[in-house]
């Protein structure tokens, strides 16, 4: 079956356990991404970083989700958040580390690029969503 939001729903006991398996290997894999990326390749601010938010994602997902429904620009300001990280690691990408000037500049203007490329997918996404469609309590612009 389909939710109100127009995705599929489990409908077995099975089904429901499947998508919370999958659903915790994802926000454990973004979890870890996003602490590792912000940490610079310091392990210390790794370990920190995890020791502090795995109990929040553990334990305090019903807070989290209280404050997003208080104040929906959470969304907003950790998606652009995420997106500043990942702009910031393309400078030291092993790849890409020849081509890219290390300096500070480079590295502001690619996390600020990093975060307005990320509002903006979110906004054209929103734009092209029909109105029923859109999640409840999210600004739209």
């Amino acid at each position: 079956g389909d939710d109100e939001h127009g995705g599929p729903v489990a409908t077995t006991f099975w089904g429901a356990m499947k998508t919370i398996v999958i659903a915790d290997a994802l926000m454990g894999i973004d979890n870890v991404l996003g602490v590792a990326g912000a940490a610079s390749g310091s392990f210390e601010l790794v370990a920190i970083g995890l020791m502090i938010s795995v109990p929040i994602v553990v334990f305090g997902s019903q807070l989290v989700l209280k404050m997003v429904e208080r104040w929906p620009l959470i969304i907003t300001a950790g998606g652009m958040l995420l997106g500043w990280i990942a702009g910031t690691m393309i400078q030291t990408d092993p790849g890409l580390i020849e081509y890219i000037p290390q300096d500070k500049v480079w590295g502001y203007g690619l996390g600020l690029a990093g975060a307005l490329l990320v509002l903006a997918a979110g906004k054209l996404i929103m734009a092209r969503r029909p109105t029923q469609a859109r999640p409840r309590n999210i600004p739209t612009g």
